[in-house]
């Protein structure tokens, strides 16, 4: 939590492309059986009156431009955003999808998973769930206003006798596994695996060739004369290119890691 404790905090609850779930929890912690006005937390209907920003649902590309013009109409300060729900706080199961919007891209990156809130706005609480309770919204909020402590205690285990190492992947299996992500949004499921795999294929018999860049091109030229799929052709000729930017991106990350650990 960014901003200082609040004696009262009036709330706008914008969606940026939930599946209402998170919206209808919201709507139950408003009413009076939860009576969240006894604790100063009230509902408004412009953001021009709100100092919070309730935000459920992943960040949809359709409605960024609308989230940052909601937030942009609020008071300077305090300016508070709260995500709720796990979408608005990481993108849920939805993080990869086509319609997600992403600041950056997360290959190479320790995070994968984004398409939530902060890829647009800073947030000051995240409230998980899927959906969250009305209690667990209401508590958050109530953090927030400093009505309520927050139970949680941080606490730091160290083993002086066993060296904690992190288990890294080797950099072609990360690529393989990164571009089966990627290829989802190409190809069907059924077909991926099989497109996949000729492919890694092609691409060890390239790696020990003395000039894997040129290799690469003329497997993947062979394949494509060969091939009489149009899909297949095509996730072939995706497959290439992204690969040697997966390629340069996790290698530049292991150099990086490599020097950071380096005693």
């Amino acid at each position: 939590m960014g901003k200082p404790a609040l004696k009262s905090v009036w709330v706008f609850h914008v969606d940026s492309g939930s599946c209402n779930g998170c919206d209808i929890e919201v709507l139950d912690m408003l009413t009076p059986y939860y009576d969240p006005e006894r604790f100063g937390i009230k509902l408004v209907g412009t953001p021009r009156h709100a100092d919070a920003l309730l935000v459920t649902g992943a960040m949809t590309r359709q409605c960024r431009y609308a989230v940052k013009k909601v937030y942009e109409a609020m008071p300077p300060k305090p300016r508070i955003v709260i995500a709720v729900g796990t979408c608005a706080s990481s993108g849920g199961i939805f993080y990869d999808g086509y319609p997600i919007y992403r600041s950056k891209d997360r290959f190479g990156r320790d995070r994968l998973r984004s398409g939530g809130v902060e890829e647009v706005l800073p947030v000051d609480m995240y409230i998980p769930g899927c959906p969250p309770s009305p209690e667990a919204i209401l508590f958050g909020i109530a953090q927030l206003l400093g009505v309520k402590e927050n139970k949680m205690k941080g606490e730091h285990y160290t083993d002086k006798e066993t060296e904690f190492k992190l288990l890294q992947y080797p950099i072609e299996e990360r690529i393989r596994l990164s571009l089966r992500e990627s290829l989802k949004k190409v190809i069907g499921y059924f077909d991926r695996e099989r497109v996949l795999e000729d492919f890694m294929e092609i691409a060890g018999k390239a790696n020990r060739a003395e000039n894997p860049k040129e290799k690469l091109h003329a497997l993947v030229t062979g394949y494509f004369l060969k091939e009489k799929d149009s899909r297949l052709k095509f996730s072939m000729k995706f497959l290439e290119n992204e690969y040697w930017r997966l390629k340069d991106a996790y290698e530049e990350r292991h150099v990086a890691l490599t020097e950071t650990h380096v005693p």
